[in-house]
């Protein structure tokens, strides 16, 4: 699992997680077919619902309801807002990544039901939330 466009400027408690700062980003944007990118970022598998809405912190032009939620492509892992960005500032993204989008032809690949689980559990521990163990179906004894 490879974690893209998790910046520190949106999210200043977890260092760990949100390590580079999206100056950095905008300073080296451009570079690849942004609405093709933008297209797959918002068709990845939703692994993580958040209700907040963010703001953009580069210049604050735009909302992005659900922003800090996340999704997947099985391989990689970023914000919903991620997409929002790339539409109006064609942040920088990491080679690895634009290879395996385009290597896809700019469509999500099917990724096993079970994996995505994996992945969503993973990404839970990493941003710090915990299991209920006391949450879902009980067996009656």
């Amino acid at each position: 699992m490879e974690l893209v466009g998790f910046y520190r400027e949106m999210e200043s408690n977890n260092s760990e997680v949100y390590k580079e700062s999206i100056a950095n980003a905008y300073a080296r944007r451009g570079g690849y077919e942004a609405k093709l990118v933008s297209r797959y970022l918002r068709s990845g598998y939703p692994i993580l619902d958040v209700t907040e809405s963010t703001v953009d912190v580069i210049s604050g032009s735009f909302r992005v309801p659900g922003g800090s939620s996340i999704l997947t492509d099985g391989r990689f892992v970023w914000r919903e807002d991620l997409a929002t960005y790339v539409d109006h500032y064609s942040l920088s993204l990491p080679d690895s990544f634009l290879d395996c989008i385009r290597e896809n032809d700019f469509k999500v690949p099917s990724v096993a039901h079970e994996h995505i689980l994996d992945v969503s559990l993973s990404v839970g521990r990493l941003l710090g939330f915990r299991a209920n163990s006391g949450a879902g179906p009980q067996n009656s004894a």
